[in-house]
């Protein structure tokens, strides 16, 4: 690595210059302008320091302006350019006379748009880092979100600090993440948006968060990968104790195409990827959703399961054949029962209108929190199993007369869990086909409560299938079980 890449000192940045702040809040501009960025920051509570620049104003909302980067009296930790395209390279050499510790542009209109002014552009900016030393993210980026920092790079987006980082080509991608996280209960560490990766890339972030003490699950979506060999060399690194978890865009025809006129990446063969996936551990997601459904399965499934074999406890009989489709459709395998599970339920359970094959038709347990108990613990010791679903309607919450109530069940799943389940992981799958109130509502109390739970069914099982393969990869390397 280049020293001009080794990303991470002054990082999280406690001063800021921006450059390309207007003297009105009247500037129309379709993307980023340095004064949306100051107010969002200011609004978000960032307590560092901000640094307006611009040579025709002395004061610009309350801050004193400075008319260049090295006129401003200190070194500051990050400055973020947002003036038009052409006069980026303009700027760069004036930071080249600061210093600064990083340099954020996120100006597009560079090598992504594929006409030959932006590839000047690019050879310029690569020729002034190279001479300069300058450590530069971007271009065509968004920059960055540090809740415990109080950094932000959208206005009306939670803050809940967490262990979870995301590195993102895509800014779009980035409050997806952020929005999808929170409402899941994610919290963030640090999520990163890196746009066109023309000097710093995914690599030097995954190396600058390998070492992170507040991350503790990497999340990633990727375009295009310029070091191919040092990616995987650093992701095999870290997955053993920090997981990985990739969104690969650009897999198919039109989504290559896409990816070279949005960060001008060239995507990579599916095969390709497959390998890395293979050889490296991280896991591989297809969509926004899914990657949080696995980060917080990753965080909160205690143990993660050791193999792909589950059980699905639910009541309905046409609901357990939809179990079974999902389970299989994402992988897994719903082995029978063992004997002495089969004849432990039996001694309490009775079959009419009831099915005790795999997946489970058990509504009599539903009615009752000590035949829930009992039968959590029957499946947690049969040798055949390595991990538990328990399938439940949202209807079960508002028919109190029928139902205990959601505490109740949650209190239960979780002590068992907690306690007396051992080495056998548990979590929940609220179903609404009835649409009685949604279900990620109800999920969402259940994680509250300590239970990981999440809204569907095959999200689920997609998302358990992801993690059940990091452990197996796990345990192949002999690394210690999670």
């Amino acid at each position: 690595m280049t020293e001009q890449n080794d990303f991470g000192e002054g990082f999280p940045p406690k001063s800021i210059a921006f450059v390309g702040v207007s003297r009105t809040n009247h500037f129309q501009h379709p993307g980023y302008t340095g004064s949306k960025l100051i107010r969002i920051l200011q609004e978000g509570g960032f307590e560092g320091r901000l640094y307006p620049v611009n040579p025709k104003a002395t004061e610009i909302d309350g801050l004193k302006a400075y008319p260049t980067v090295s006129a401003i009296p200190e070194t500051v930790d990050l400055v973020n350019i947002t003036v038009p395209a052409p006069a980026v390279p303009g700027v760069l050499e004036d930071c080249a006379r600061a210093r600064p510790r990083n340099v954020q542009i996120c100006t597009s209109g560079f090598g992504e748009t594929g006409g030959a002014e932006g590839k000047a552009l690019d050879a310029q900016i690569l020729e002034i880092a190279s001479r300069t030393g300058l450590r530069i993210i971007g271009p065509n980026c968004m920059g960055f979100h540090v809740p415990s920092a109080r950094i932000q790079m959208f206005e009306n987006v939670p803050m809940e600090p967490g262990p979870v980082a995301f590195l993102s080509q895509s800014g779009g991608h980035a409050r997806v993440f952020i929005l999808h996280a929170s409402h899941k209960g994610v919290g963030l560490s640090k999520v990163i948006s890196y746009g066109n990766a023309l000097l710093t890339d995914e690599a030097d972030l995954v190396e600058y968060l390998a070492t992170d003490p507040d991350t503790r699950v990497v999340c990633m979506y990727l375009e295009g990968v310029k070091k191919g060999r040092r990616l995987m060399e650093l992701v095999q690194a870290v997955s053993p104790t920090k997981p990985v978890v990739i969104w690969k865009g650009g897999l198919s025809a039109p989504g290559a195409r896409a990816a070279a006129s949005h960060t001008a990446s060239l995507a990579g063969e599916r095969q390709i990827w497959d390998a890395f996936f293979k050889q490296t551990g991280a896991i591989p997601v297809g969509s926004i959703e899914e990657m949080v459904d696995v980060a917080l399965l990753l965080l909160h499934l205690k143990p993660l399961p050791q193999g792909n074999r589950v059980t699905v406890l639910g009541g309905g009989g046409g609901d357990t054949v939809a179990a079974g489709d999902a389970c299989a459709e994402a992988g897994l395998e719903v082995p029978p029962l063992s004997p002495q599970t089969r004849s432990e339920l039996l001694s309490y359970v009775y079959l009419v209108n009831q099915g005790i094959g795999n997946p489970l038709d058990l509504p009599i347990v539903f009615y009752d929190m000590n035949n829930l108990r009992r039968t959590l613990r029957t499946l947690a010791d049969d040798p055949l199993l390595d991990a538990i679903m328990i399938r439940m309607g949202s209807e079960f919450f508002v028919m109190d007369q029928l139902f205990p109530s959601r505490s109740q069940y949650a209190e239960a799943i979780r002590d068992v869990a907690e306690h007396e389940m051992g080495r056998k992981p548990v979590m929940v799958a609220i179903t609404d086909e009835t649409s009685v109130e949604p279900a990620e509502k109800h999920a969402r109390a259940f994680r509250e409560a300590g239970v990981p739970a999440l809204g569907s069914l095959r999200r689920v099982c997609h998302a358990l299938s992801r993690v059940s393969a990091y452990q197996r990869y796990l345990t192949s390397i002999g690394a210690e079980v999670r």
